[in-house]
């Protein structure tokens, strides 16, 4: 009897893993997300029921449903880094092992089910995915209509997390519908599906109809903007096969292609400028002086792109956590995903990238974890924890502000309001998603970028080195894109828009929200003298 009880929770894991894969790229089966969580809800009633070290197996079989959705649906980190792809599956699906253990403390208290409690709690996970060290937003529910952003106009309200709402509502709903509907009568069952489905599935969907079909008037302003793609192998060609020259050379060449005195901007990929660039002495680098040079046949152009650079640290200047020391002298440094703009009538202009990849350009919690420095993944001359800035940076040019938002820190929905809020008239993505290979990984990439145009109600100009490079317009229609692993170069007249929006303004405000009635919640939970079982 107890195997056929662990073999049905094992199912019940299982199949909520199979529901929250199937609507992510590649497969885009979508309405399984809003039955994902229901399997795990169940189980979580079922061992309640049936078990005594309950608490014990609710962990042990979440935890395996969420692991396996993970895997499932990100397993193209395994291409980059094999031991990073496993500890990102451990890591990334444990937070969410806590919404459950709660709501299941929960229900033991108050001895039957607290669906609102979960619901707060798993956004209050969620929202930690923005904010800590081993940071990873890329699975938030609210992201799996990326790549159908019709249905999620109304995020310029709510941002990514109102998605992750929607998603929450609907599967908690379902749930107690799936417990009372054998007690109901058929008038009863018909009222309440209806009433269940108007008002909890079909409500958001004529909302974001209505705001699209809504939308201001087009804005009469443009830029005139090219975006490169050079398709160089990150593994063989980027970082150490071809000279940095060279490359910078064929990416400019690819530019020309498109170029003449009306464009504004050239954007160039994350890293296009590479080889270690001193910011010390910026100007005097060969690659600066070869865009320079370029510069000099197309006066008004300005180019924005992305480098790996450094700065050394002058004798008795306070370091940071990050600085790392010379081999062969005393010196110490700092090491920089950056973006540089340049541009004839005005100084340098640098960024250095403020969401950082753990375990890639961070190593988490450097005062604990230090030690361990040496064995972060290298992926292409950025190894280590690097500096960062900390805060988003507009570079402004052409009386135009333009966001050089670099690569992951396009996955931070309130990160790139920041952007805006400082400023930002257009969304510049700037990437490199060949280390993953043809997987849905770059795609899905990609569509979080039609999320982030959504919120801030801005267009985009994405440039990867490979991947997707194109163009993105504020409601998350896609206006051009390069096709994968190929050389390209794409030029737009990119709409400028001004108006803020109420996400934009506010930022994650119903994550804050749900913080407050969760933490009330949970004191009252650790205060209780006894649960009831």
């Amino acid at each position: 009897m107890a195997k056929n009880k662990h073999l049905s929770y094992l199912l019940l894991s299982v199949s909520a893993a199979v529901l929250l894969t199937l609507p992510w790229q590649p497969f885009k089966l979508l309405p399984s997300i809003f039955v994902g969580l229901v399997p795990l809800l169940l189980l979580e009633q079922k061992i309640r029921r049936e078990q005594a070290n309950t608490h014990l197996w609710v962990f042990v079989y979440t935890w395996i449903s969420l692991l396996l959705w993970n895997i499932a649906t990100v397993w193209w980190i395994w291409n980059a880094s094999a031991g990073g792809a496993m500890a990102a599956f451990v890591i990334n699906s444990l937070p969410l092992v806590l919404p459950f253990l709660l709501y299941h403390r929960r229900n033991q208290t108050n001895g039957k089910e607290n669906v609102m409690y979960f619901v707060a709690c798993w956004m209050c996970a969620e929202y930690l995915q923005f904010h800590w060290d081993l940071a990873f937003p890329w699975l938030l529910l609210g992201n799996v209509f990326s790549y159908l952003p019709q249905v999620a106009q109304w995020y310029e309200l709510t941002g990514l997390l109102g998605g992750t709402l929607w998603v929450l509502l609907v599967n908690v709903q379902i749930f107690q519908l799936y417990q009372t509907w054998p007690l109901l009568n058929p008038m009863e069952k018909r009222k309440l599906v209806l009433n269940k489905v108007f008002l909890y599935l079909l409500t958001p969907l004529f909302l974001s109809f209505y705001l699209l079909a809504n939308l201001p008037n087009a804005s009469k302003q443009s830029a005139d903007i090219i975006v490169v793609q050079p398709n160089l192998d990150p593994y063989s060609e980027k970082f150490g096969g071809i000279d940095p020259q060279v490359q910078l050379n064929g990416m400019l060449q690819l530019a020309e292609q498109k170029l003449d005195s009306s464009v504004q901007y050239l954007l160039l990929p994350e890293t296009a400028l590479q080889g270690g660039i001193q910011e010390n002495w910026l100007a005097d680098d060969v690659l600066i002086k070869q865009l320079q040079n370029f510069l000099l046949k197309y006066p008004f152009l300005t180019v924005i792109s992305g480098m790996d650079s450094y700065r050394i640290y002058q004798e008795g200047e306070a370091k940071t956590l990050t600085a790392r020391k010379f081999k062969n002298s005393e010196g110490y440094y700092d090491a920089y995903n950056a973006a540089v703009e340049i541009s004839n009538n005005k100084p340098l202009e640098v960024y250095h990238k403020s969401k950082l990849v753990p375990g890639v350009e961070k190593m988490p919690y450097p005062q604990l974890f230090g030690f361990i420095e040496k064995y972060a993944i290298n992926l292409g001359g950025t190894a280590g924890s690097l500096a960062a800035d900390g805060e988003a940076k507009v570079f402004n040019s052409h009386k135009l502000g333009l966001a050089p938002i670099i690569c992951y820190e396009s996955v931070f929905p309130d990160f790139t309001a920041s952007y805006v809020r400082k400023g930002a008239d257009i969304l510049c993505i700037l990437t490199n998603d060949g280390w993953w290979g043809n997987t849905p990984g770059y795609k899905q990439h990609f569509d979080f970028g039609r999320l982030r145009a959504i919120e801030n109600r801005r267009a985009i100009a994405r440039s990867a080195n490979t991947g997707i490079s194109g163009f993105i317009d504020r409601d998350g229609t896609v206006l051009a894109k390069s096709a994968w692993w190929t050389e390209d170069a794409l030029r737009m007249k990119v709409p400028v828009y001004y108006t803020e929006t109420f996400y934009t303004k506010h930022g994650d405000w119903i994550a804050i929200l749900f913080l407050i009635i969760a933490a009330a919640d949970t004191l009252t939970l650790f205060l209780a003298k006894k649960p009831r079982y």
